[in-house]
C-alpha cells in the first residue's frame, strides 16, 4: 500500500480500514430503489493460532458475531468444531426480543443456562483429568454429565445426515429444553441423596441420538426421547 509499517508489519491504519470494511454490512437501498441488506462474513486465520495478532484483535472489536474454531474439538472429532467458550454474539438482546415476538419468551433463559452449564463443565474438565471424576462431589459430577449431554445432544451436528444437516429453531429449542429437563432431574436425584454413580449409569442414548432421529423440523421425536430418559431416571435409587 506504500505506507510505513507499524505493528507486526501491518499499516498504521489497519484498524480504520477493517472498520470501514465491516461497516459495509447494513440495511441498504439499491440503485433500483428496493430495500435490502448486506451481510459480511469474514474468515481470519491467525498465524500460529495467536488471537492477539493485529488483524484478529481488531476484527473481534468490530464484528457483531464470531465463530471461533477450536483445534482440540476437531481432533476430538466434535463437529462443527466451534468453541462455545471463545465464540460470541453481540446481538443476543435483539434475538431475545425477536424470539419473544415469535412466541418463545423463554429463549434467553435457556441460552443463559446452556452457557452457564457448558462453562461449568469446562471449568471442571481440567480437574477431572487430574484427580478423576470419582473424586468430585456429586453435584459437580452432574455438572460434568450436563456438559457432555449438551455437547452430544445439542451442539454436535452431522452434516451428512438428512435429519441433522440443518435444524429449525423449533427443533433446536426442543433439543435444548429436553436436555435441560433431563439435567434438572439428575440434579434433583443427587440432591435427594441418590449416588452420582447411579445417575451416571443411566443410558442417555435416546436423547443423544434424538437430533439424528428427528427430522429438521420435527419436535415430537425429541419429546419422546426426553420422556424415555425421564422414565429411566424414575427407577434410579
Amino acid at each position: 500500500m506504500g505506507e510505513l509499517p507499524a505493528e507486526e508489519g501491518y499499516p498504521a491504519g489497519l484498524a480504520s480500514q477493517l472498520a470501514a470494511f465491516y461497516e459495509r454490512a447494513a440495511t441498504v437501498r439499491t440503485l433500483g430503489g428496493a430495500t435490502g441488506s448486506v451481510t459480511v462474513i469474514g474468515a481470519v486465520s491467525p498465524p500460529g493460532g495467536d488471537r492477539t495478532e493485529p488483524v484478529t484483535a481488531h476484527t473481534e472489536r468490530f464484528v457483531r458475531c464470531l465463530w471461533s474454531l477450536d483445534r482440540d474439538l476437531a481432533y476430538a472429532r466434535h463437529y462443527p468444531a466451534v468453541s462455545w467458550a471463545d465464540s460470541f454474539s453481540r446481538d443476543a438482546a435483539t434475538l431475545t426480543a425477536s424470539q419473544a415476538r415469535a412466541g418463545d419468551p423463554e429463549w434467553a433463559e435457556r441460552r443463559g443456562r446452556v452457557a452457564h452449564l457448558l462453562a461449568e463443565a469446562d471449568r471442571l474438565a481440567g480437574l477431572v483429568e487430574l484427580v478423576g471424576i470419582t473424586a468430585l462431589p456429586p453435584r459437580e459430577r452432574i455438572s460434568v454429565l450436563a456438559g457432555r449431554l449438551l455437547r452430544e445432544a445439542v451442539i454436535q451436528q452431522n452434516a451428512l445426515s438428512p435429519a441433522d444437516a440443518y435444524s429449525t429453531p423449533e427443533k433446536t429449542a426442543a433439543l435444548v429444553e429436553a436436555a435441560l429437563t433431563v439435567i434438572d432431574r439428575c440434579v434433583e436425584l443427587v440432591g435427594s441423596g441418590v449416588p452420582a454413580d447411579a445417575v451416571e449409569a443411566v443410558d442417555l442414548t435416546p436423547l443423544q441420538r434424538a437430533r439424528e432421529v428427528a427430522g429438521p423440523a420435527e419436535t415430537a421425536p425429541v419429546a419422546a426421547a426426553r420422556d424415555t430418559v425421564l422414565d429411566r431416571l424414575k427407577g434410579v435409587t
